[in-house]
């Protein structure tokens, strides 16, 4: 897939797009050359979006775990055709593994549509197809091979004939000269090898006429038969029928390959539906295996959803023995979201960013339900944005660089996510560092989310106010030392769904508590309550 003006590198990688690439591989190459081609839809493709999430999920739903596993694996061996296809197309005579590979090729088309019967209205297998298949069926071997046999030309066949009779005839004649010569050397025969040997002790005189000395040694010769008249003829015959059989043979590789250069067009058109079939078989299995649903494609710039999964995290957590908490939102405009360290802010802005980036695809997305308008880019900022420009800025400058290039850029409908923006100055300026570029954001009717510890910035920008429910309490430390045995007790204490608050909400202590839950010594955690009493 492509990303193009979507996402940059750094934006691609906090919501999970090499992720998404990896879960949708297909499995061949005709699936690869299709895949590389995607790209995200625009604003105004919603009904092509829309139709093709559909698409997918009628695939999930129609094809059966067991029926899409042996379409995969028919294509996943099957061998790439395309440059057999462009060759005959240029008028090369192709050889005879083309002809088996376009052989496997017909045949692996034919098996799935019987295998998706009901799922394509149109057959893979059209009748350029068949019309080849049919025409390279005789050379099926029992070997799963090709081979030309006599079935494919009644010329082929007659030559074949000739070269055979010519064969045996030189044989004979081959067969008598040797036993002259054995009777000549008082052996029974000369065997069967083009040279033997003689022993000196066991020459009497000359060596018999028709055999020549190919190397000598202190106690033998090793000799050659030379061939009589009659054998010379012979062996003139059995070349010359050679030679025909091999011009017979060229002209059915030459027959068979024209006939590929005339079904080209329909060829390769079955190539490159097999590739979207390959491809949407591996989004049907994505669909199906993260129970994910096609989203109300909006023709406004919104983005809202009911129990969303940020999949990077939930596949992670799942091998971990742990469960992804899902989450609700709906944002229109531009939010602030707050929330406790660890509370999973981070996590909700990647949501946000996995969902719009499934739907800009075409893709269903992993939720109950969501409603999501096609962004023309959809960027991160803050945590993580910053590692590509380099370590001579410090985390402030390079947070302002991203900005600026993402204004730059100015794409007309953006959905920013933004990740504790002005972290590393003072909570003064960073409150007014995020106020105005909540306001900035509203001049360019972006929308976007802006992830924050610091306190009065909704209030202040007027903004919407959504917030990590938190801790359930103060969980207690475990007896041990283990991070592990921590981050379990976090996970079963910490409540991470969203909800929309009415006020910047503070009193909380929940970083305190998590200080003391990963170890810190009880007295610098009685200081810092301390501390926060006064």
């Amino acid at each position: 897939m492509k990303r193009l003006g979507l996402l940059d590198p750094a934006s691609a990688q906090a919501v999970g797009f090499e992720w998404l690439t990896a879960a949708l591989a297909p499995v061949s190459a005709y699936g690869e050359r299709h895949a590389s081609g995607l790209r995200p839809f625009s604003a105004s493709e919603a009904s092509l979006a829309r139709s093709r999430a559909e698409r997918i999920a009628a695939v999930a739903a129609g094809v059966d775990e067991a029926r899409s596993d042996a379409a995969r694996a028919l294509v996943r061996e099957l061998p790439d055709v395309a440059g057999a296809i462009a060759r005959a197309s240029m008028g090369e005579i192709l050889d005879d593994v083309n002809f088996l590979e376009l052989l496997r090729f017909c045949d692996v088309l034919v098996r799935m549509d019987g295998l998706l019967s009901g799922v394509y209205a149109d057959p893979l297998a059209g009748q350029e197809v068949l019309d080849l298949a049919r025409a390279l069926a005789p050379g099926r071997s029992a070997g799963g091979g090709f081979y030309l046999t006599g079935a494919l030309s009644g010329e082929l066949e007659r030559a074949r004939e000739r070269l055979d009779k010519a064969q045996r005839e030189l044989d004979e004649s081959s067969a008598q000269a040797a036993q002259q010569v054995a009777r000549a050397l008082g052996r029974d025969d000369v065997g069967d090898a083009d040279e033997f040997i003689v022993m000196r002790a066991q020459l009497r005189g000359a060596l018999p006429a028709g055999v020549r000395v190919v190397r000598e040694a202190p106690t033998y010769l090793l000799c050659a038969l030379e061939y009589d008249e009659a054998t010379l003829v012979a062996l003139e015959r059995r070349d010359a029928a050679a030679q025909e059989a091999a011009a017979a043979e060229e002209g059915v590789r030459a027959r068979l390959s024209s006939l590929v250069r005339e079904h080209a067009a329909g060829l390769e058109g079955a190539a490159r539906e097999l590739g979207a079939l390959d491809v949407t078989l591996a989004a049907a299995r994505f669909t199906r295996r993260f129970a994910c649903v096609p989203a109300t494609i909006s023709e406004e710039p919104v983005l809202s959803f009911a129990r969303a999964r940020f999949l990077p995290l939930a596949v992670e957590l799942e091998q971990a023995g742990r469960a992804f908490t899902p989450l609700d939102l709906e944002l229109d405009g531009v939010a602030v979201l707050t929330g406790p360290n660890m509370g999973g802010k981070s996590v909700c802005l990647q949501t946000c960013g996995f969902i719009a980036l499934c739907a800009a695809f075409g893709l269903p997305v992993p939720a109950e339900r969501a409603t999501v308008g096609l962004f023309d880019e959809i960027a991160w900022l803050g945590i993580g944005s910053d590692r590509e420009l380099g370590g001579l800025l410090s985390s402030f400058a390079k947070e302002v660089l991203r900005l600026r290039e993402i204004f730059e850029r100015a794409a007309p409908r953006l959905l920013v996510l933004i990740d504790e923006f002005g972290r590393t100055t003072t909570p003064l300026e960073g409150k007014a560092l995020s106020v105005a570029l909540i306001e900035r954001l509203r001049e360019r009717d972006a929308r976007g989310m802006l992830a924050t510890h610091i306190g009065g910035v909704a209030s202040q920008a007027g903004a919407r106010h959504f917030a990590v429910r938190g801790l359930r309490g103060i969980p207690e430390r475990p007896p041990t030392s283990d991070l592990r045995e921590a981050l379990e007790t976090l996970a079963g204490s910490m409540d991470y769904t969203i909800a929309e608050v009415g006020a910047d909400t503070g009193g909380r202590a929940d970083a305190i508590a998590l200080t003391a839950l990963l170890g810190m010594d009880r007295s610098f955690v009685d200081a810092a309550y301390q501390a926060l009493s006064r």
